[in-house]
């Protein structure tokens, strides 16, 4: 192998993948602070191939809706740039200040990447690295401990009539759950409630509410009549988190799971000290930090998740690789946007199996473009090189 592995020039293709009608339907309401955030298909999304000194095509994805001046910042910096030198976590570390040891020593790439992409970088790299290595990302990741991650369906805040169609969906796919959307009024919980008939005994659904409910003093109709279902019932985020005590008291209020997806740290840190939740949805951020965090999880002996912001292809193999190597993350992950999105826009396609997305063991993260799909959602394709 090589001393050096370098970038000599990008591919970019800017492209817009529509989600399906049916997942993204909801009832009108005014008390769902999901509804204001339903434009994410519109966004466009940079998928890039990278092309090494060595011959080899790397295939990196940008967050949704980054800057093109972003994306230019980010391939500009990563031409010439020796990737076998630094990996994605130290790639552009800075140092501590000079008065004191900052909450942790040293920053992290991902904490300082400014104008940069972070996930374009960290996507590329584990391609490039991988294939020029002959290993698989979750190997240079650390190792991947599972082979298949537990996946859930996904849907917004379905009718119960299109809730049954989805749920049956998710049942044919072999998969084992389901996580939903609900606005302050409770409106998903009361569309399960009406179809459970239909739900399988076992089979769990996922509720979250994104800190709608307010508290439990008025959410404690919905967990009362969840509770006698007989699938397994998980609320996510139910109250603001500023309300620890509705967090703890609803844990011991009845046997359905408490989730927090704490969106940073500090969040982490005050659930964590003060026994909020039963699990934790670690979604977003890097896949170094998700990592790291996920550890934090095992040694506090609870459970996780590996989240999504609902990616293309490439996005989302970089957290099935992540999510294999990480030994709490025991809980149905985000990997759903194969049936989401109309289309993920690489090949082969994620498999599933065993209630799960099956994770791959082919060089870097196993996937390549696909171009024929490509061309259909493009709206621009330009070059970046030296």
């Amino acid at each position: 192998m090589s001393k050096e592995l370098c970038f000599e020039k990008f591919r970019v293709f800017q492209v817009v993948v529509p989600a399906r009608h049916d997942i993204l339907s909801a009832p009108v309401s005014k008390n769902a602070l999901y509804s204001g955030n339903l434009s994410w298909p519109d966004l466009p999304i940079f998928l890039v191939e990278g092309v090494t000194n060595t011959g080899i095509t790397a295939v990196g994805e940008a967050d949704r809706g980054t800057p093109l001046a972003t994306l230019e910042a980010t391939l500009h910096d990563l031409l010439g740039r020796n990737l076998l030198a630094a990996t994605p976590a130290t790639m552009w570390m800075n140092d501590s200040d000079t008065v004191g040891l900052p909450s942790r020593y040293p920053f992290w790439s991902w904490e300082v990447s400014g104008v940069r992409s972070y996930l374009l970088m960290e996507s590329l790299w584990l391609d490039a690295v991988g294939k020029s290595t002959g290993l698989p990302a979750h190997t240079l990741l650390g190792g991947a401990v599972r082979k298949v991650v537990p996946t859930d369906f996904w849907a917004n805040r379905p009718s119960a009539e299109v809730m049954a169609k989805l749920i049956a969906e998710a049942q044919d796919l072999g998969l084992r759950g389901i996580k939903m959307k609900s606005d302050g009024s409770g409106d998903t919980a009361r569309a399960l409630l009406s179809i459970a008939a239909d739900v399988p005994a076992g089979f769990r659904v996922t509720i979250d509410p994104m800190t709608a409910w307010r508290s439990l003093r008025e959410s404690a109709r919905w967990f009362d009549a969840l509770a006698k279902l007989d699938c397994d019932i998980q609320i996510e985020d139910p109250f603001p988190h500023q309300a620890i005590e509705d967090w703890q008291r609803a844990r011991h209020y009845s046997p359905i799971t408490i989730i927090c997806h704490p969106r940073g740290e500090a969040n982490l840190r005050l659930a964590l000290r003060e026994e909020m939740a039963d699990g934790y949805n670690l979604g977003l951020g890097s896949t170094y930090g998700f990592l790291q965090m996920s550890s934090v999880i095992e040694a506090a002996d609870k459970d996780c998740w590996q989240g999504s912001s609902l990616e293309l292809g490439v996005g989302q193999h970089v957290r099935l690789h992540a999510a294999a190597c990480s030994r709490s993350c025991v809980l149905g992950s985000d990997m759903q946007s194969e049936w989401v999105r109309e289309h993920t826009l690489i090949t082969p396609h994620m498999s599933y199996a065993d209630g799960g997305a099956i994770v791959p063991d082919r060089p870097g993260l196993g996937i390549e473009l696909d171009h024929a799909a490509v061309s259909g959602y493009c709206q621009r394709e330009f070059e970046i090189g030296v």
